[in-house]
């Protein structure tokens, strides 16, 4: 099992926070798929530079995985740091640009200085 140290980044925060609102139970879905984390393939697919997009069943819509949430995370192997950046409901938002992408990582960085 891979043992990981999670931390969530204050725009992440703010977007669950958001999300909420809408999905009652969007922290139970983000606790499930964590503690369902056994090793790297579980963290979804990689897009590079150790950032991981997950697909997370939303329990409020029973659509499944498909329907639920893609939450982008980054992994630092060397601390076993899985740190939380992004997360959208796939019913909201299709699909994350490469572009926006950037730009939240940017951001993310910039805010943590």
């Amino acid at each position: 099992m891979l043992k990981l140290n999670v931390s969530k980044t204050e725009y992440f925060e703010k977007l669950v926070k958001k999300l909420t609102k809408k999905y009652r139970n969007i922290e139970n879905d983000i606790d499930s798929f964590l503690a369902e984390i056994e090793n790297i393939e579980d963290l979804g697919i990689s897009l590079g530079s150790n950032l991981y997009k997950a697909r997370i069943k939303n329990t409020d819509n029973n659509k499944g995985k498909s329907g639920g949430y893609r939450l982008i995370s980054y992994l630092q192997l060397k601390d076993n740091e899985l740190t939380m950046i992004y997360i959208y409901s796939k019913s909201q938002l299709e699909n994350i640009s490469e572009n926006e992408l950037d730009n939240i990582i940017v951001e993310t960085y910039n805010r943590q200085r």
